[in-house]
């Protein structure tokens, strides 16, 4: 074998692999997941199916033991924990399905210890500085400077997620009705107002659009547009969110996902119900919508602190 040449996979690992492809197959095509929950499972086993096809004489699933699966956790101490942590879900599942779907007699991965994550509570803007964000409506004939207000306005407004707010197309809008329907995580659909106060720099923004599409001769589906009039990519519409951010002169971390935070921090702190914002967000378990609850108390407690004669 030459230098440039490199080793073909042997049997036992061909036979893993096609393991895997048939469990990330039963998540495409059974469990509808989406793309980007695929393309993450895949990345995940396949350093395990490479971990095991060097460090462990290139065993079989059916021969992997718990050992075998720790020694692979340690070699990613390197990783933040929360990484660590979603590639054990990832062999956790992995697992259930060889034990369930192809006869795996014993489940390895179910004695497999996460470690420990601190819990953090999600931030989240002050009012003021948000408004100052995403207001006022621009009247601006300018297409990127529409764009951006739409963007940061949508995010505060609706509470959608980054690849949300990428993957939203004109058509999704009901203007008259003033929703959108957000295509959520396992490709979910959920209706989510705008807000009036929304709607009047939409319609601005339709027009303008319309206008840039023209000069640029193209045509498009998509709602937010970069300088090829292509949709807007997650990692641009980072960058447009810091840019604003930036400008504005504000001094602590904001992402797009600090937006989504503010627009439920903001509607909890307004009296709303817990279950209306879990739809709202399009989380799948109400524990996940519950963290906000602690921000709610945080916020609580300052006030008594701060306005209570005898706090």
């Amino acid at each position: 074998m030459t230098r440039h040449e490199t080793k073909r996979p042997s049997a036992t690992e061909r036979a893993n692999r096609e393991q895997i492809d048939a469990f990330l197959g039963y998540l495409e095509h059974e469990l509808d997941a989406s793309p980007h929950t695929v393309k993450a499972y895949r990345n995940d086993l396949e350093s395990l199916a490479e971990f095991v096809a060097i460090r462990l004489a290139d065993r079989a699933w059916q021969e992997v033991k718990t050992l075998d699966l720790s020694k692979f956790v340690q070699s990613l101490r390197a990783l933040k924990a929360s990484s660590i942590t979603r590639k054990i879900a990832t062999i956790r599942r992995f697992f259930r399905f060889l034990q369930r779907r192809r006869g795996l007699e014993n489940n390895p991965a179910a004695a497999l210890e996460a470690p420990r994550l601190e819990k953090r509570l999600p931030s989240f803007m002050t009012v003021d500085d948000v408004l100052r964000l995403v207001n006022p409506i621009t009247k601006s004939q300018d297409y990127f400077e529409c764009r951006n207000w739409v963007l940061l306005r949508l995010f505060y407004a609706t509470g959608m997620r980054i690849s949300e707010c990428s993957a939203l197309n004109v058509e999704d809008f009901d203007l008259e009705a003033g929703t959108v329907v957000v295509k959520g995580k396992g490709r979910k659909e959920r209706v989510v107002p705008v807000g009036r106060s929304s709607l009047d720099g939409l319609r601005h923004y339709l027009g303008v659009r319309r206008r840039y599409l023209d000069e640029k001769d193209r045509v498009s589906a998509a709602l937010l547009l970069n300088t090829r009039a292509d949709r807007l990519g997650v990692r641009s519409i980072r960058t447009v969110v810091q840019q604003a951010v930036e400008a504005l002169g504000i001094s602590y971390h904001v992402s797009p996902h600090t937006l989504r935070h503010t627009f439920a921090t903001h509607l909890l702190e307004a009296g709303a119900d817990i279950r209306a914002i879990q739809e709202l967000l399009g989380h799948a378990s109400l524990s996940t919508t519950q963290k906000y609850t602690h921000l709610n108390a945080d916020y609580l407690m300052k006030i008594y602190d701060n306005c209570h004669p005898r706090a």
